[in-house]
């Protein structure tokens, strides 16, 4: 006889809210409590760091290297269920709730062009990510690349909630100078 592995199946989560509002969680977040047990959104302004060493001997060699972060959030804001495993995994969720109005949210990542030590530089393109999760059957935000700019990760109907994690990898395609390489990715959700 042979077992069928289980898993998560989709659903639909109802936001109700008597005013406008949204909601952002990239790594560490404030949501108090969980959703579904009635839990309500907060502020943190921890900013996580995704990182990674690359040795002296593997430099440039094009041989990708998984990034790792310092965020400790594993469990999704919806009902306290294990879905990323920090530090290889960055949770990503938000929701959008126009209340009496109308409109659809966008998230959006920005990024500088390079990652900086003084007046050197790496590409910001050098790194990219993979959406997955414990568990996770349905694509919520796409796979993709640091481009340098703004760039669109995904929309959210009126009363929607999304989540993933984030697996960040270092191409390693690039020789730079030896040092420490710094740039910030600011994730945004807007609701016009």
């Amino acid at each position: 006889m042979l077992a069928t592995p289980a898993v998560a199946d989709a659903y639909t989560i109802t936001i109700t809210a008597a005013q406008r509002s949204i909601y952002l969680q990239v790594g560490v977040g404030g949501y108090v409590g969980t959703y579904n047990a009635g839990g309500k959104p907060g502020n943190n302004a921890t900013i996580n760091v995704v990182s990674v060493s690359v040795p002296a001997a593997s430099l440039g060699s094009g041989t990708a290297v998984q990034m790792t972060s310092n965020s400790t959030a594993s469990a999704s804001p919806i009902d306290g269920y294990a879905f990323c495993t920090p530090p290889s995994q960055v949770y990503i969720g938000a929701w959008s709730a126009p209340g009496a109005g109308a409109g659809t949210a966008t998230l959006t990542v920005t990024t500088p062009v390079n990652l900086t030590n003084g007046s050197d530089t790496i590409p910001f393109s050098q790194i990219s990510w993979v959406m997955s999760g414990a568990g996770d059957t349905i694509t919520q935000f796409p796979n993709g690349t640091f481009s340098g700019g703004t760039q669109t990760l995904a929309t959210f109907p009126a009363n929607a909630w999304k989540e993933q994690c984030m697996t960040f990898t270092y191409a390693n395609t690039v020789v730079p100078a030896a040092g420490t390489y710094t740039g910030r990715a600011v994730y945004t959700l807007s609701l016009p």
